[in-house]
């Protein structure tokens, strides 16, 4: 895997990035240095960037540093997601009061983009989500806020999804 050596809020330099393992390992370490929270919205949920170890790793960090919900993700199809398994809706499932999974509402299921922020600071955005091209920054806060805006009127639009929660019988 890809190394980068960018540090969250400190350097302002924008990345552009092509191919699952190079976009994998931006998303891997700017999330390794998020300290408050980290906004996801994918709609299948890249297994090729997020269903991998070090990302999950990031995850589960802060997931347990912080006691609030402070990971948050936004998908479209959680059918899919879930008949095909994803690790990130495993721990999801086992780190429910940390991390939340909402399937975006049917009038944003058009959006084409897929974008990852963490703490306000840095993001990786890739503009048409089907494809494994990205531009990332670990310290452009004007486009860090306008994608939380969007994500979070994404997220106010949202709702859980079933598919999304853990059956317990």
């Amino acid at each position: 895997m890809p190394q980068f050596s960018q540090r969250l809020g400190l350097d302002y330099e924008a990345l552009r990035l092509s191919g699952a393992q190079e976009i994998a390992a931006v998303c891997a370490q700017m999330g390794a240095q998020a300290r408050l929270e980290l906004l996801l919205c994918d709609p299948l949920l890249e297994p090729a960037l997020y269903d991998q170890v070090p990302f999950l790793q990031a995850v589960r960090q802060l997931a347990l540093n912080r006691p609030t919900l402070c990971v948050l993700v936004l998908v479209f199809d959680p059918k899919t997601i879930t008949q095909r398994g994803h690790r990130l809706v495993d721990l999801a499932q086992h780190l429910s009061s940390r991390i939340a999974i909402q399937r975006v509402a049917d009038e944003d299921q058009e959006r084409p983009d897929a974008f990852l922020v963490v703490d306000g600071l840095g993001y990786v955005r890739r503009q048409q989500a089907e494809r494994m091209l990205a531009v990332a920054d670990y310290g452009d806060r004007l486009m860090a806020r306008r994608l939380i805006a969007e994500f979070t009127q994404l997220w106010e639009r949202s709702t859980p999804d079933a598919e999304l929660r853990r059956l317990f019988i």
